[in-house]
C-alpha cells in the first residue's frame, strides 16, 4: 500500500463508521476559471454486507442516521476545510442502498486543497498563479519536516485521493506534472505520482506537483 494511502487511512479510523459497509465513493472537483473550486463527492449503492438481518439494519442505520442531519464523515470534511458555502448534502436514495451527494464551494481551490493536507497532518504548501494566459496549481509537499498523525475529518476526504477527478467546466488542462489527463477537461493524480510521494515520504524529501490550464484551446495536455 502507498504510504500517502497508508496515512489517509490511519488518520481517517477515528472519524469512519464501523462496521462493513460498501460504497462506491467519487470526488469532482471542478476548477472555476477564477481559481475557485467545487468540490462534490458522490456516495452511491452504499449498503451493509453483515449477514445478519439485525446488525445490518444497524450498520446501514449508522450510516443514513449521520447523513439526515449533515454530520456523516464527507460533510464534516468539507467542513472542515471552511468552505464559502453551506455544505450541502442531497439525499439521492434514503433507502439501502443509499445515493448521497455532498458538496461545498471555495473561493480559492488552493486554500481550500492545502488545508485538507495540513488538517490531515501532511506538510504541503499549495498555490496558484496565472501567467500568460494559463493558471498552475502547484502542490508542494515537505517531507523534511515530521508528518504528524491527527485525528481529523479532513482524512475522510484524503483516504479517497485516488478518486478524485479535476474538472474544468470551461478550457483546457494543457499540462500536468504528476496528473493523467484522459481528456483536455478531465485530469486526475497519476499512478506514478503517487508512488513517487510515497518515496519522498521514505526518503524525507520535498516533491511538487503542477497542473495547468487555460481558458482556451490549447496544445494537448502532457502528464508523467
Amino acid at each position: 500500500m502507498l504510504k500517502v494511502r497508508a496515512f489517509a487511512l490511519v488518520a481517517s479510523l477515528a472519524i469512519l463508521t464501523s462496521g462493513c459497509l460498501r460504497t462506491e465513493t467519487t470526488h469532482t472537483l471542478y476548477l472555476g476559471a477564477d481559481g475557485s473550486l467545487s468540490w462534490v463527492a458522490s456516495e452511491s449503492n452504499v449498503h451493509s454486507d453483515e449477514g445478519d438481518a439485525g446488525k445490518r439494519a444497524a450498520e446501514d442505520q449508522s450510516y443514513i442516521g449521520p447523513v439526515l442531519v449533515g454530520t456523516h464523515p464527507v460533510a464534516r470534511g468539507l467542513q472542515a476545510l471552511r468552505p464559502d458555502t453551506l455544505v450541502r448534502t442531497t439525499v439521492v436514495r434514503d433507502e439501502r442502498p443509499f445515493h448521497v451527494i455532498t458538496e461545498a464551494s471555495f473561493a480559492r481551490a488552493d486554500r481550500a486543497l492545502e488545508r485538507l493536507f495540513v488538517e490531515s497532518g501532511l506538510p504541503a504548501r499549495v498555490t496558484t498563479a496565472q501567467q500568460e494566459g494559463r493558471t498552475t496549481l502547484r502542490v508542494r509537499f515537505d517531507f523534511a519536516r515530521q508528518v504528524v498523525e491527527r485525528e481529523s475529518p479532513a482524512a475522510a476526504l484524503l483516504q479517497e485521493i485516488e478518486h478524485w477527478l479535476f474538472v474544468l467546466p470551461e478550457g483546457t488542462f494543457i499540462a500536468g506534472g504528476g496528473f493523467e489527463v484522459p481528456d483536455r477537461a478531465k485530469a486526475r493524480l497519476s499512478k506514478e505520482a503517487l508512488d513517487a510521494i510515497d518515496k519522498a515520504m521514505t526518503a524525507r524529501r520535498s516533491i511538487e506537483l503542477t497542473l495547468a490550464w487555460s481558458p482556451e484551446s490549447a496544445e494537448p495536455a502532457r502528464a508523467w
